[in-house]
């Protein structure tokens, strides 16, 4: 297994000029791409060119800072905006911080400005580090409770897109009243205890059952609660995804919340987490940010 996925880096890396070559033309069109051979696959880790939308923030000129849950990720909206949760940034002073993103991490004990390759030749294009310039702040965010945690990031340049760097899809319009609960996600994103980027599914409860069941959890009116599949504890932020298909063919990835909460619970034997709904706030996303891209079709 790890011969083949050392062939298939070192290919990836043989093809990459090539994508790039090419991306001027289509780029704009990018966003949310899916491959349903590698989303069965369940391993420790989930491969640099699966959820490519992952931003990892950045402090005190490049260094993690240590926050809660350790570290706090975003996701790539388009070309020159992440969304993250606003405790990412704010918490009890008031002052919004943050360095830079850093998109295409596959390990984050990495070099981010190295090509990074391991003892079977398992390599990896370096992240791409973008300062920060903008940070938007919902203005109805509550750093005590966590309520409406959201902010918009604008980066200084636009995010080269390339097989492991792109944009997620916006929520479809036809989806927007539609209920989440009782439905199943995907959520990835950068593990606490271990450095490779991870992924599992996630099944949506209510949220009164999560309220009644979890009270320690952060819930709100625009956050959904939902058991993973896998015991695995990511960064706060982590995206949580939906499949968007049409006529049986699936089409690709859309965003659906940001974590936000987790707890292992049953005497540890699950984890239960709570993420922020992004649709309540899609207004405030499209006053703050540029270029995203609604697949309705």
């Amino acid at each position: 297994m790890q011969l083949l996925l050392g062939l298939f880096c070192v290919l990836l890396l043989l093809l990459t000029s090539v994508v790039d070559v090419d991306a001027a033309s289509s780029e704009d069109a990018q966003c949310g791409s899916i491959n349903e051979e590698q989303l069965l696959r369940q391993n420790n880790f989930a491969v640099p060119t699966e959820h490519q939308w992952l931003a990892r923030i950045t402090y005190q000129n490049g260094h993690e800072e240590k926050l809660p849950n350790d570290g706090c990720l975003g996701v790539l909206i388009s070309k020159r905006n992440v969304l993250a949760p606003a405790h990412c940034f704010v918490q009890y002073d008031g002052k919004a911080d943050a360095y830079s993103v850093q998109l295409g991490v596959w390990n984050k004990s990495s070099n981010a400005h190295e090509v990074s390759c391991d003892k079977d030749g398992y390599c990896v294009l370096p992240a791409q580090d973008i300062p920060l310039t903008e940070i938007a702040i919902h203005p109805e965010y509550d750093s005590l409770t966590l309520k409406n945690s959201l902010a918009v990031v604008r980066l200084q340049r636009d995010a080269k897109l390339t097989p492991t760097v792109m944009p997620i899809c916006m929520p479809p319009l036809s989806l927007a009243n539609e209920t989440l609960v009782g439905q199943m996600f995907v959520v990835a994103g950068l593990q606490i205890k271990d450095p490779l980027k991870h992924k599992t599914w996630v099944n949506t409860i209510s949220r009164p059952y999560c309220q009644k069941t979890h009270s320690s959890l952060i819930t709100s009116s625009t956050t959904i609660c939902g058991y993973q599949d896998r015991m695995t504890t990511y960064y706060q932020g982590a995206p949580l995804v939906g499949i968007q298909v049409k006529s049986d063919d699936v089409q690709n990835f859309y965003l659906v919340g940001l974590l936000i909460d987790s707890k292992r619970v049953d005497k540890k034997e699950r984890i239960v987490s709570s993420f922020l709904d992004i649709r309540p706030y899609l207004s405030f996303i499209n006053r703050n940010a540029e270029s995203l891209i609604v697949r309705n079709n």
